[in-house]
């Protein structure tokens, strides 16, 4: 009896303990103290964000446009009740705190075992508007949102409903850099609120529960379904008839051009800045006084703008040849990105801010075109192919799934019969690329390109290897990064931090990265796109006078409608897309190697000398070879000449000395054998290297579970759209009649007997050929 008597005692005071608790809470608003209601007389946010670089100067200042506080007798009478219908529909009964509204959560609550219902009331919502530091909204605790309830109270007390409502009205942020009534009326419909319609009430009551989300800007169908939510509510609770309501339903969203300003410098990036914080902190961001730290680099932004801006008056001026036939002016996109962390140190997303703030640098998806082929290699040498890996570079004709054939062609129509990986990279051929795709499978390809940061998923069809798929700059700046790294692909980041007022940190960023790549993968590729900038299609880049270690890879769509350069150092990764907004051929031969690619040497010219070199790492071996890419045996009397090759550990083909015919292995017998159906690692000549591989990589069984370079592969590729011919879009190859240059000299020439007599895998599709002939395709022409 005494036992139970003392837990009694000790539960009593446990909850008289806990009351007491929550009872200092209630009378302190938590554990900051009371806010003094009486600032709301007259209140108006007048402390701007600031955002500021990553040396501190000052981009801009984040606040509203326009603030005009409004009297809630000038509304029409639809307006307030809006907001009350779907917001707080009890607001005229409860003393700031809906009593059922908070049962009802917290048992809807306690059943899903999270927090999936809320409770604030519209005096709530004011209360934390208004004094966002001592109620933040970025904290979720018990504490703050009993401060909240007392405040609510408070006001309550000194202020009658209609006043409340009217502050409410003229304080609670719509999203797009409005807050109150007024600036969203102009904002999203260009005139007063004086003059808004049911349907437009109704629709910016709805965004205040998301109001990024809900924006009809980006997503009009979600603000006009939650604007028929709110009609509904209206109609439910007797302020409007169902007539009413169902007629605002069909009235069709007509938005105005909108009034909000824009920041002076760096544009582009401050506003993505202000999308991703708004997202993050909330309306906060514009009346709480924070400094928001980002990553731009002042200095390289204005290089990155000036550089881009002559190359865009120069085209405009006919420099480039007579502009094409795209609508409005020829646009232009860049950015810069710190490779070990993502940084986004300058990015500009069109030629001027304030005639379309359509950012082309990360809204805007196109085809790349030749820029999506290192994709391709990384998944071969991942695969054991050396970059002496011979391939054919013969016309190509495939007949896909549904029928169609499509004949891709390198840029000018010129080829080089067989080509090792390295030279079909380094010229940017298309169809030896292609065939490479089909030796490696495109399941591959695309897996690996979608571990780099190319977002999928990317459709299984042949045409994405020339660049088909559509990717936007900064993705495919974030994909080459990885290669910079050695393998870690960065997420792009563009802010560090934000402190509040005091220098309190109320949100940060850190950086991210991941590994997508092996190391020794990452160099070997990056070793065959330095020969795409000093000898390839990207020279332009050093004919600028870049002089520091550089890799990359150029990009052009059919017809010239897009010219991209993408490229890095061991420090930096940046890319540099031209073209119009609505397709249409820049300058007639316009290509990246022509148009992007000097504009990305002028740029990192000025920001990007002296970035040091990428060393070997563990997993790589080197061999001398000679200009067909065959090795030398390190015994050879001639091994100190011809070029350095790298491999992967295990996978250097065969040497010789090349003192004569038979002398030598011949790197490219292997290539007919395995074409005539013999598996390379079944050929005399072709053993050595693979065999040395299978071993190291999977034992003496390996044989069965992988196949050899150069052997039919399941590629994974799904039955290509029915309308007709991918949209292959890669236009390079450099060669005789790309970009102006010739075929380098040490290219072979001569096509292996056998060759075109190997059937793909029937999912790619087979050589075009016998049965009842068919209309060819319209030929890709892209590359470089």
């Amino acid at each position: 009896m005494k036992r139970t008597s003392g837990w009694g005692l000790v539960v009593l005071v446990g909850l008289l303990a806990i009351v007491l608790v929550i009872w200092v809470l209630w009378e302190r608003c938590g554990v900051r103290g009371c806010p003094d209601v009486d600032q709301l007389d007259g209140y108006v946010p007048d402390e701007a964000s600031v955002v500021v670089d990553r040396r501190g100067v000052e981009l801009a200042k984040l606040y509203t446009v326009r603030r005009v506080v409004v009297s809630i007798d000038s509304l029409p009478a639809y307006v307030p009740v809006a907001f009350v219908a779907v917001e707080d529909q009890r607001f005229w009964e409860h003393d700031g705190v809906d009593w059922t509204r908070v049962a009802g959560a917290a048992l809807a609550n306690l059943r899903a075992m999270e927090i999936e219902e809320g409770f604030s009331t519209i005096t709530m919502q004011l209360a934390r508007n208004l004094f966002p530091e001592r109620l933040p909204q970025t904290e979720r605790t018990l504490s703050r949102k009993f401060a909240e309830m007392r405040v609510a109270k408070a006001i309550e007390e000194k202020y009658d409903k209609r006043r409340i409502l009217e502050l409410y009205l003229n304080q609670i942020y719509f999203g797009g850099g409005a807050w109150g009534i007024e600036a969203a009326s102009e904002e999203y419909f260009g005139k007063s609120a004086s003059d808004l319609t049911l349907p437009e009430a109704a629709l910016l009551a709805g965004l205040i529960r998301a109001p990024h989300r809900l924006n009809p800007r980006r997503n009009p169908q979600g603000a006009l379904a939650r604007r028929r939510v709110v009609l509904w509510r209206m109609a439910e609770q007797g302020w409007i008839t169902r007539e009413e309501a169902e007629a605002a339903m069909a009235a069709p969203l007509e938005l105005s051009r909108g009034r909000v300003e824009g920041p002076d410098r760096a544009p582009y990036f401050v506003e993505e800045v202000r999308q991703e914080l708004e997202r993050e902190v909330g309306g906060a961001l514009y009346t709480g006084g924070y400094t928001v730290h980002t990553t731009l680099d002042g200095a390289v932004q204005g290089v990155v703008e000036e550089e881009l801006e002559a190359q865009l008056e120069a085209i405009g001026a006919g420099r480039y040849g007579r502009p094409g036939g795209g609508a409005g002016p020829v646009q232009g996109a860049a950015v810069v990105l710190d490779v070990r962390t993502g940084d986004v140190l300058a990015m500009v997303g069109g030629r001027d801010f304030w005639e379309s703030k359509f950012n082309r640098a990360t809204q805007a998806r196109r085809q790349p075109g030749s820029a999506f082929k290192p994709f391709v290699y990384a998944a071969a040498v991942a695969a054991g192919y050396p970059p002496t890996h011979p391939l054919v570079d013969q016309p190509l004709r495939r007949v896909l799934s549904n029928g169609t054939v499509w004949s891709p062609r390198n840029f000018g129509g010129s080829y080089a019969g067989v080509v090792t990986m390295r030279e079909a990279l380094v010229a940017s051929r298309n169809v030896a690329t292609i065939r490479l795709a089909e030796e490696v499978g495109l399941r591959e390809v695309i897996a690996l390109a979608e571990r780099m940061g190319i977002p999928g998923p990317i459709p299984a069809v042949p045409s994405i290897v020339i660049g088909a798929s559509e990717v936007t700059l900064l993705e495919l700046v974030a994909a080459y990064a990885a290669f910079a790294s050695l393998g870690v692909r960065p997420e792009p980041r563009l802010v560090t931090r934000v402190e509040d007022r005091e220098g309190r940190v109320v949100w940060q960023r850190p950086p991210r990265t991941r590994r997508v790549l092996d190391p020794a993968v990452a160099f070997v590729v990056t070793d065959m796109l330095r020969d795409v900038v000093d000898r390839g299609t990207g020279t332009a880049v050093r004919e600028v006078g870049f002089t520091s270690p550089a890799a990359g890879k150029t990009g052009t769509t059919n017809e010239a409608t897009d010219a991209w350069f993408v490229g890095y150092t061991p420090a930096l990764a940046a890319g540099v897309w031209i073209g119009y907004d609505e397709p249409g051929t820049i300058v007639p031969g316009a290509t990246g190697g022509r148009i992007a690619a000097p504009v990305w040497g002028r740029i990192m010219r000025r920001i990007g000398e002296g970035a040091g070199d990428w060393t070997p790492p563990d997993g790589v071996e080197s061999r001398r070879v000679d200009a067909r890419g065959r090795v030398y045996d390190p015994e050879c009397a001639g091994a100190g000449v011809g070029r350095v090759e790298y491999f992967l550990a295990g996978t250097a083909p065969a040497g010789g000395c090349g003192a004569g015919p038979g002398a030598w292995p011949d790197s490219f017998g292997p290539l007919t054998d395995s074409l005539a159906g013999v598996p390379v690692e079944d050929s005399a000549e072709g053993g050595g290297w693979w065999s040395r591989l299978r071993r190291r990589l999977f034992g003496p069984s390996g044989r069965d579970r992988r196949p050899a370079p150069g052997a039919p592969r399941d590629t994974g590729l799904a039955p290509p759209p029915g309308e007709g011919e991918p949209r292959g879009r890669g236009r390079e190859g450099r060669g005789a009649g790309a970009e102006g240059r010739r075929e380098p000299p040490d290219s072979p020439t001569a096509e292996p007997p056998g060759r075109g007599d190997r059937d793909p895998p029937d999912l790619v599709g087979r050589p075009a050929s016998g049965g009842r002939p068919r209309p060819p395709a319209r030929p890709d022409t892209a590359g470089g």
